[in-house]
C-alpha cells in the first residue's frame, strides 16, 4: 500500500510542475470542507473501542439489524475521508457496530448515502468486486504492525479477502467467514460473522487488536473513509490503527481439518497437427483421489499437509509476448495450498516461489507465530522437478522428469515497530546434487521516516551430472566452472541493501544489488546472475488543493550494473511520472534518457525509449486503459545482437453491460524492425477474453478465449463452478488448445491439438 522513496531536490520539482499551473481550478466546495474539518476528526488518532460479549446465536447474519443485540453494542462513528482528502470530515456518515460471542467477532457496517441511486454493485465471484462499492475491516490481531487480516465486502454481500503486510497485499488468501448486505433507500449494510477459528491469535487472557476499518466509495473520484486517521508523513500504516478492546478468553481450540477431493478428466491430442494423416488419440477416463489434512496445534500455530494434491489449474495463465525475452517468465502461484500463509515467505529477494515445487506427490507446511516470532517450514516432494538457470544475461528453463525434495524454513522475529529481523533458507535435493541457499534479512527504522533493508544470502550448489539435461560450456567464473550440469559444486554470496526514506512528500531509495555468477535460487525465481548493481531513485509528491489534479509525482530513476569481471553491463537514467486527477483517472509515463547496455559481449549505447499507461475508471458500466512504449530495442534473439526499433501497444477494457455479467478484454502488440521504417523482424499480438456470467453469490459459468498470433493457436476454456465456500468447490470445465495450420480439402483452417475434459469436487470438513 506505501511505496519506498528517496529525495528530489525543491527545484527540479518546481520547475516540472510550473507549466501545470494553469490547469489548477479552485472549487468553493472544497474550500468549504477544509475549512469544516473540526474536532471531530483530531479525535480519530488511534480511536479505541471496548466491545462486550453476547449470548451465542444472537446474531443472524442477513443483513437486516433487527436483533437486540445490535441496539446496546459499542459502535466506530466519526469517520474521515483519507483519499482523496487528506483526513477531512467525511462527506456521508459510516457506523460499524462490533461484538463477539464464544465463537465469532460479529461486525455490522451501516454504511449511509445521500444518492443511493450512484451505488456501484455488482454480483461477481468473490474477490473481484473491488470496482465497486465495499467496506471492510483489518485486524492485526498481534497489534505488532507487521500483518493484518483484511476482509472486505460490497453491498452485495460478496467478499474479498486477503493479507496485509508492508511489503505489499496477498490478494490470493481466502478464510471462512460470512456475510450478507442489505440494500436500503438512505443506505447500505453488511453483517459479517468471522469465526475464530479462522484467525491466528496470542493466547491471552485478554486481547487488544489493532483494527483499522475502510469504506471506499467510487464516485467523482474513488474516495476513502477510515475510522482512524492515516498520516502521510507516517509510513506505518496498520501502526495508526484504532484498537480493539474487550476481547476476552478467546479460545480457538485444536481445529482438525480436513479436505478430500475426487476428479475425473479424459485428455485427448494429436501427434503432430501438421500431419493430415495424424490422428487425434483420446486417453481412457482417468480418476484420482487426494486429501488435504490441516491442524490447529494453538491458535497461532497450524500445520498442513496433502496427499495427492490436485495442483492443476482451471484457469490457464494469460501469455506473455516473451519472443525478444532472455529471461524466464514469472508466473503468479494460484495454488490455494501455498497461497494460505505463504506470504511468510516473502522476503526483499524471491528466495521461495513456490511454483518451483512443479508436481508433488506431497506437501505440508507450518505457519504460525510463536511468541514474536513468525514461524514458517514448507516441504515437497516433487515428481517433475523444473530448473531456472541463470546466467550473466538472461536465464534457461529445464524441465525434466526428475524426482526432488525441497525445504523451505523462514523465521521473522519483531523488534519494534515495523522493525524486524529474519532468517531464511531453502534446499532442494536431486540424488546427490543440491542447491541450498541461506541468509538473514531486516529493516530497521530510525528517524520517523527513514528504514534501512537489507538481505544477505550464501548460495551453495552441487550441480546435477547429466549433460543431456543442460549443456552449456560457458564458464562463469574464474575458477573454471560452467553453466551445463556437469557434478560440479561452487559457492559464494550475495544480497540487497537498500537505504529507504518514506514521506509525505520526499521519499526515495538508494540501494546496492549483488548475486554472482555462481547464484542459484532452485526453490526461488532468479532471471539473472553475475552483476552488481548500484542505483537510486528520488520522488516528491505534490497534493494540489481545489485542483482538478489529486497527486502529481515526479520522479527520477538511475544507476548503473558491473560484472564480476568488472566490466559495465548496464547504465540508466529515467526521469518518470504520475498524476491522479478526479473522475478516477491517471496516467504514468517515462523516458529512458540514458540506457546503454552490454549484451554478449556487444556494448550498446543510447537505447532511448518512452513509454506511458493511463487508466479509466470514470464510468460504472466500462473500465479500462492502455500501455504505449516506443524507440528502440536491443534485438536479443539474432548474433550479433544490434539495435532495432520497435513498439509495443496494450489495451485493456472491462465491460458490465449487466450486474451480473462481465467481459474482461486484454490486447497486447509488439513490432520490432531492424531500424526505423526498415525491415521488419516480427509483428504480432495475444488477445484474451474471461467473460464471466454470476448466476447467484455461488454459482457461475466462466469462458476464457485467447489468440496467440506469435504462435497461432487458440486456447478455448470454459467451466462451470459451484461455491459452497472458498474451499467446498465443484467444477466441470475443459480446455481446447486449436492450431492454426491452414486450410485443406480434409480440414478447416484450425485443427483441435490438445483437449482435456474435467470434473472435480472438493469438500472441507471442519472437525
Amino acid at each position: 500500500m506505501k511505496n519506498n522513496y528517496f529525495r528530489l531536490s525543491h527545484k527540479l520539482c518546481f520547475a516540472a510542475l510550473l507549466g501545470l499551473s494553469t490547469l489548477i481550478s479552485f472549487s468553493q466546495d472544497d474550500i468549504a470542507r477544509q475549512n469544516s474539518q473540526t474536532d471531530t476528526a483530531n479525535i480519530n488518532s488511534k480511536p479505541q473501542i471496548t466491545i462486550s460479549r453476547c449470548t451465542n446465536s444472537a446474531v443472524k447474519i442477513d443483513g437486516v439489524l433487527d436483533e437486540a443485540v445490535w441496539e446496546n453494542c459499542e459502535s466506530a462513528k466519526d469517520f474521515v475521508e483519507i483519499e482523496p482528502g487528506d483526513n477531512l470530515k467525511a462527506t456521508v456518515n459510516t457506523e460499524v457496530k462490533i461484538t463477539y460471542d464464544d465463537n465469532n467477532l460479529y461486525v455490522a457496517f451501516i454504511c449511509y448515502d445521500d444518492n443511493i441511486s450512484k451505488l456501484r454493485v455488482n454480483l461477481t465471484d468473490r474477490d473481484k468486486m473491488y470496482s465497486d462499492d465495499f467496506v471492510g475491516i483489518l485486524i492485526d490481531t498481534y497489534n505488532d504492525h507487521k500483518q493484518a487480516y483484511e476482509l472486505f465486502m460490497n453491498p452485495y454481500g460478496i467478499q474479498g479477502d486477503g493479507i496485509w503486510t508492508k511489503q505489499g497485499e496477498e490478494m490470493n488468501f481466502d478464510m471462512l467467514y460470512d456475510s450478507e448486505a442489505k440494500i436500503y433507500k438512505d443506505k447500505w449494510i453488511v453483517e459479517a460473522a468471522i469465526p475464530f477459528k479462522s484467525l491466528r491469535f496470542p493466547e491471552k487472557e485478554e486481547q487488544q487488536w489493532g483494527v483499522h476499518i475502510i469504506r471506499t466509495r467510487p464516485r467523482e473520484s474513488r474516495t476513502q473513509f477510515s475510522w482512524a486517521k492515516v498520516s502521510r508523513d507516517n509510513s506505518e500504516f496498520m501502526g495508526q490503527a484504532g484498537i480493539l478492546k474487550g476481547l476476552k478468553k478467546l479460545k480457538k481450540g485444536k481445529q482438525l481439518e480436513l479436505l478430500p477431493y475426487v476428479i475425473g478428466s479424459q485428455f485427448g491430442y494429436r501427434d503432430d497437427p501438421y500431419d493430415e494423416k495424424s490422428v487425434f488419440t483420446n486417453e481412457k477416463l482417468k480418476g484420482d483421489l487426494g486429501i488435504g489434512i490441516k491442524y490447529g496445534f494453538t491458535s497461532n500455530l497450524t500445520g498442513e499437509i496433502t496427499f495427492n494434491p490436485d495442483f492443476s489449474q482451471v484457469e490457464s495463465d494469460a501469455a506473455q509476448i516473451d519472443v525478444n525475452s532472455s529471461s524466464a517468465i514469472f508466473y503468479p502461484e494460484k495454488r490455494p495450498f501455498f497461497l494460505d500463509g505463504g506470504n511468510i515467505f516473502n522476503s526483499y529477494i524471491n528466495v521461495v516461489y513456490t511454483r518451483m515445487l512443479n508436481n508433488p506427490l506431497y506437501a505440508a507446511k507450518l505457519i504460525g507465530k510463536i511468541d514474536d516470532v513468525d514461524v514458517g517450514y514448507l516441504m515437497g516432494y516433487d515428481q517433475n522437478t523444473t530448473y531456472i538457470i541463470p546466467s550473466k544475461y538472461g536465464s534457461s528453463v529445464v524441465s525434466t522428469e526428475l524426482k526432488s525434495f525441497g525445504n523451505a524454513l523462514r523465521l521473522k522475529k519483531s523488534i519494534s515497530g515495523e522493525s524486524f529481523i529474519g532468517l531464511i533458507a531453502t534446499d532442494r535435493e536431486t540424488g546427490d546434487a543440491y542447491n541450498r541457499v541461506a541468509g538473514f534479512d531486516g529493516s530497521i527504522n530510525f528517524w520517523k521516516n527513514y528504514y534501512f533493508n537489507f538481505e544477505a544470502l550464501g548460495y551453495f550448489t552441487k550441480e546435477l551430472n547429466d549433460p543431456n539435461l543442460f549443456d552449456d560450456n560457458t564458464p562463469i567464473n574464474k575458477k573454471g566452472n560452467d553453466a551445463g550440469f556437469n557434478g560440479e559444486k561452487y559457492s559464494n554470496f550475495g544480497g540487497t541493501f537498500a537505504l529507504v526514506r518514506s514521506a509525505r512528500h520526499w521519499n526515495g531509495e538508494i540501494f546496492l544489488n549483488i548475486a554472482p555468477p555462481e547464484a542459484r535460487r532452485e526453490l526461488g525465481f532468479m532471471s539473472r546472475n553475475d552483476f552488481r548493481e548500484l542505483g537510486s531513485w528520488h520522488s516528491y509528491v505534490f497534493y494540489p488543493k481545489n485542483s482538478i489534479f489529486l497527486r502529481i509525482e515526479p520522479s527520477i530513476n538511475g544507476g548503473f550494473q558491473y560484472d564480476y569481471d568488472n566490466r559495465i553491463k548496464e547504465q540508466w537514467l529515467s526521469p518518470q511520472f504520475y498524476v491522479q486527477l478526479k473522475h478516477q483517472l491517471n496516467a504514468s509515463g517515462g523516458f529512458l534518457a540514458v540506457n546503454n547496455e552490454n549484451y554478449y559481449d556487444v556494448y550498446h549505447k543510447n537505447v532511448h525509449r518512452g513509454w506511458v499507461n493511463f487508466n479509466i475508471n470514470t464510468s460504472s458500466l466500462a473500465t479500462g486503459g492502455g500501455y504505449f512504449e516506443m524507440g528502440k530495442y536491443i534485438v536479443r534473439f539474432e548474433e550479433p545482437s544490434y539495435v532495432g526499433w520497435g513498439w509495443n501497444a496494450e489495451a485493456r477494457l472491462t465491460i458490465k453491460p449487466l450486474s451480473n455479467l462481465v467481459l474482461e478484454n486484454n490486447y497486447s502488440y509488439f513490432e520490432l524492425s531492424k531500424e526505423k521504417g526498415g525491415e521488419k523482424l516480427y509483428t504480432g499480438y495475444i488477445f484474451r477474453n474471461k467473460t464471466s456470467l454470476q448466476f447467484t453469490k455461488n454459482f457461475f459459468l466462466r469462458l476464457v478465449v485467447q489468440y496467440d498470433s506469435f504462435s497461432k493457436s487458440f486456447d478455448i476454456d470454459p467451466l462451470l463452478s459451484y461455491k459452497w465456500n472458498p474451499f467446498t468447490i465443484f467444477y466441470i470445465g475443459s480446455t481446447h488448445n486449436l492450431a492454426d495450420v491452414g486450410s485443406s480439402p480434409n480440414h478447416g483452417r484450425f485443427r483441435e491439438t490438445r483437449r482435456q475434459f474435467f470434473a472435480k469436487f472438493q469438500y472441507l470438513i471442519k472437525m
